[in-house]
């Protein structure tokens, strides 16, 4: 897996090159005043300022949002999953995003609405019984185009980085039935890491493969089948004694 990963990542770095002029467009100005990282477990679910966030909804496992909330408090119309926690989704303030694009900056995509390290993701809280803040989890975003999509378990790499503080135990997962290579890569990751301070586990889990049915052909019109594969990113981070969730990338 390290070497297909390997592979991987240096195509992307070729295909995502920017020139100096995007560089020189760069304004720190543009980037959220709050993100994922700075939501504080332990708190109430409210400390995320509303005036930071575009959008809130319940969540549905790292896919797009389901039922709108007003704000926070309505956490509780969102389904708790097996843990007790709430999954509520939500996006941050879009305004700068709409100033990136005005701009025509190639560095919009990691300025505005939900992107870390230039890769389209989910974000969503996870929200306890009394409304305290117990977990985040970040998804790579389905919804995005195809060369996005292509590139989104590199995200992995960042995460990887991101908590390299915390000792990380990672897997390599053989395919399971019906899944396959693209091209010649194969990818499902796991690592699981608890924080330095022992108060809080992390789940990483990174996959580029092509599910049980999907081929690079179609068979019958013998055209190329675009978006037949699985490319996706997904951390979770909780405060114990909560486990992350195990459910796999959607």
């Amino acid at each position: 897996m390290r070497l297909g990963l390997l592979r991987l990542c240096l195509g992307v770095l070729g295909a995502l090159a920017v020139t100096p002029p995007a560089l020189a467009q760069f304004d720190a100005n543009l980037v959220p005043k709050y993100t994922i990282w700075d939501i504080k477990f332990g708190l109430p679910a409210s400390q995320i300022p509303p005036a930071e966030i575009a959008e809130i909804a319940c969540g549905t496992n790292g896919g797009p949002p389901s039922t709108p909330l007003k704000d926070f408090s309505e956490f509780e119309k969102c389904p708790a999953e097996q843990s007790g926690l709430h999954e509520v989704y939500f996006t941050n303030d879009d305004e700068a995003d709409y100033i990136a694009k005005a701009l025509e900056t190639e560095y919009r995509v990691m300025q505005g609405g939900n992107s870390i390290y230039a890769h389209p993701v989910v974000f969503s809280v996870l929200i306890d019984a009394e409304g305290m803040a117990r977990g985040i989890r970040v998804v790579t975003d389905e919804r995005a185009a195809d060369r996005e999509r292509r590139v989104a378990m590199t995200l992995s790499r960042n995460l990887k980085s991101r908590y390299g503080r915390w000792a990380q135990s990672c897997e390599d997962l053989p395919p399971a039935d019906g899944q396959l290579p693209v091209g010649k890569i194969f990818v499902h990751e796991i690592c699981t890491a608890d924080s330095p301070e022992g108060d809080a586990r992390m789940r990483l889990e990174a996959t580029y493969f092509r599910k049980k049915g999907q081929t690079s052909i179609n068979l019958e019109t013998q055209q190329i089948n675009k978006n037949y594969f699985q490319s996706a990113t997904r951390l979770e981070v909780v405060q114990k004694p909560y486990e992350p969730d195990t459910r796999p990338v959607r």
